[in-house]
């Protein structure tokens, strides 16, 4: 006879083998929060009294995170290779495959200034990867014929405009006609893709509740975008870059306008869209701020302080999503 021990055990295993399978790539979003956070810490150092050890700590802190999903999400790719590969062929889905390379990225950026040798690790790690899953998303986009109006989401910037992440690091381990190509697709494409999403957003009606959040990637790829132009030997002075930081600040403002509404929608791991966005604009205030260009003053102080409310509430909220086994079920 079994004991009541063992008889209990099998579906608790078998629990989490499900659980497993539904383990998003989106994940990955999780490190991209936690990194561009780091980030912009590191970067409030030059502006006021903030100690190094505070951005680093967090870094480090990213890449601890990074290693805990990785293992999560390779062990989903070993057991349950079919869910993964519907995963990155999925209409919807796909674009957040890309979260993957560029939380890389964004490590290399957060160890860039105290541990050279090991960002350059982590950025051609994530540029090739970046490389390879910018055509695959691109190329399922143009080949599947699933794809309609509907799908259409703000994370679809993730696989093609995250391309422009890569120059921020990356000029200082590639040669330029490299960083002026990760630069160039990302630039372009977010031109292109940006009346699609908003023709989107604007005509088919609001997005589904868990895809919510991703309304924050709209202040991604302008606030990224002045980042990369600075470290490509522009300037915070540049018309540019202060043209970019104006349409991020919109893209904020138009966000907060809109923060009733969205508070009313459920925790899941998409929440964390919010994180990114805010950090690279928090990184682009500050920058300017130190740098020569716009003085943002109290505001880039405002809003660093408004990312890391919002991180640390994404991390509290997503341990008890994990006590709960509310993360890794069937959408």
């Amino acid at each position: 006879m079994q004991t009541p021990q063992l008889t209990s055990a099998a579906p608790a295993r078998e629990s989490e083998r499900q659980r497993l399978e539904h383990f998003p790539v989106g994940a990955f979003a999780v490190v991209m929060g936690l990194a561009g956070t780091a980030v912009a810490w590191l970067k409030a150092a030059a502006l006021w009294p903030v100690p190094p050890l505070v951005g680093r700590g967090l870094a480090v802190f990213a890449l601890a995170t990074f290693a805990l999903v990785a293992v999560a999400y390779a062990v989903k790719a070993i057991r349950h290779r079919s869910a993964v590969i519907a995963e990155w062929g999925h209409p919807v889905k796909s674009a957040f495959t890309a979260t993957i390379p560029i939380s890389l990225l964004v490590l290399a950026i957060g160890f860039l200034e105290w541990a050279p040798g090991f960002a350059a690790v982590l950025w051609w790690t994530g540029a090739v990867l970046q490389a390879v899953v910018t055509l695959w998303v691109v190329r399922t986009w143009i080949a599947d014929a699933r794809i309609e109006h509907v799908h259409i989401h703000p994370a679809w910037f993730i696989p093609a405009v995250g391309n422009i992440v890569a120059p921020i690091a990356g000029s200082g381990f590639a040669p330029p006609a490299v960083n002026w190509y990760f630069f160039g697709i990302g630039i372009v494409y977010w031109l292109g893709l940006l009346p699609i999403v908003l023709s989107r957003l604007f005509t088919v009606g609001t997005l589904p509740p868990r895809l919510s959040p991703t309304l924050a990637i709209l202040i991604a790829p302008p606030a990224v975008g002045a980042l990369a132009w600075v470290r490509l030997g522009g300037s915070f002075n540049d018309p540019l870059v202060k043209i970019l930081l104006g349409v991020a600040v919109f893209q904020l403002l138009l966000l907060a306008v809109q923060a009733p509404a969205l508070r009313q929608m459920p925790f899941a791991i998409s929440s964390w869209a919010y994180s990114f966005p805010l950090a690279a604009l928090s990184a682009g205030l500050i920058g300017s701020s130190a740098s020569g260009g716009i003085d943002y003053g109290w505001f880039a102080a405002l809003v660093l302080a408004v990312t890391t409310i919002v991180v640390a509430a994404l991390a509290v909220r997503t341990g008890i999503a994990v006590a709960r086994h509310e993360i890794c079920r069937p959408e």
